[in-house]
């Protein structure tokens, strides 16, 4: 009898140091916690805090593989980093936007010569209009990019379909109305000055 209470005591014992040793390993060991809740899942079919946190890392973890890995798209046509999509496009719209500002500053003495100026205020503007809807297509294709079957802006219809009036419209609009066309100017820039018209004789220009 007394040889079964020693036993009952030095297995209690063992079961107790084992159980505070199991304890300590799983707190201080990530393997030792892994194979716990392995065994655990594996005895009662049930999904263990440990074993479910593992999977939402792992899980976590593709994600942001995912999202480091450098995205594809296509972009016009081809297939592109989308990094060098928006790239191409910042050094289109880079590239028209500088020639653009070179040639309205190099033409502004040319397009106050009277009568001969309209010709280059007219090739000036017919640049202006092309850039505006190159840009608005170049815009357009980056968009594809992020965002395929994007239908194209109507205002992007509308600009490229903008015509310039011949030299011989223009002309024949300053002599019959002045005033009207600098007020129609006048409604894009509202810091003209209010045009004065003096009584003009057009015979010279004729």
């Amino acid at each position: 009898m007394r040889l079964f209470r020693v036993t009952k005591a030095v297995v209690l014992g063992l079961l107790l140091a084992g159980s505070l040793t199991l304890n300590v390993a799983t707190v201080a060991f990530s393997s030792v916690a892994l194979l716990v809740s392995s065994a655990y899942e594996a005895v009662t079919g049930a999904v263990s805090v440990a074993g479910g946190l593992r999977r939402e890392v792992v899980s976590l973890s593709d994600e942001v593989a995912t999202l480091k890995a450098p995205k594809s798209v296509t972009y016009r046509g081809q297939k592109r980093l989308l990094s060098e999509a928006v790239e191409d496009t910042a050094g289109r719209i880079g590239r028209r936007t500088a020639a653009g500002a070179a040639r309205n500053a190099g033409s502004v003495v040319a397009e106050a010569i009277p009568f001969a100026g309209i010709a280059v205020v007219l090739g000036v503007t017919a640049w202006d209009l092309k850039d505006s809807c190159d840009t608005m297509k170049d815009l357009h294709e980056l968009e594809l990019a992020f965002v395929p079957g994007t239908e194209a802006d109507p205002e992007a219809t509308e600009v490229c379909g903008l015509a310039v009036p011949s030299t011989e419209e223009v002309w024949a609009a300053v002599r019959s109305s002045p005033t009207v066309a600098w007020k129609a100017a006048k409604g894009y820039l509202p810091d003209l000055p209010e045009l004065s018209v003096p009584k003009i004789d057009w015979t010279f220009w004729d």
